[in-house]
């Protein structure tokens, strides 16, 4: 974060998100090759159109929430279902059959292989009747 309180890393990946989905305009893009910004990742070989809107909804789900984890159950707008995506492209990712490049756009979202902390089990709905052992009369 920049004295001003500019986060300076955000705005740095937003562009590097940019332009990795091809969203990015050129100018821009020229703009920030003529100072040698670092990309970090290289511009992927090419997408399809759904690979793309993924990444997409994924970006925007991360502008929106502040992580690129999306839940496997999220749908987009539209009813895509991102979350089932992510899944199966994380899960081929630690089967060591994600390209490196498309692992280097996840990495970028700050999507990582390793397996999401499970959170604490909810209680069950309605109460038991049955009283422990030790207390029954």
């Amino acid at each position: 974060m920049a004295e001003d309180g500019f986060h300076l890393g955000r705005w740095a990946d937003r562009h590097r998100i940019a332009r990795v989905l091809g969203i990015l305009p050129a100018d821009r893009e020229a703009e920030l090759d003529a100072i040698g910004f670092d990309w970090k990742v290289p511009r992927p070989a090419g997408f399809d159109s759904k690979h793309r809107r993924m990444l997409l909804e994924i970006a925007a789900y991360r502008e929106k929430h502040g992580t690129g984890e999306v839940p496997s159950t999220y749908l987009s707008d539209d009813g895509e279902p991102v979350g089932e995506w992510l899944y199966r492209k994380v899960r081929k990712w630690r089967d060591g059959h994600l390209p490196a490049d498309e692992q280097a756009v996840l990495e970028l979202l700050g999507i990582s292989p390793t397996p999401r902390p499970r959170g604490p089990r909810t209680a069950r709905r309605g109460r038991s009747t049955r009283q422990p052992a030790a207390l029954a009369h």
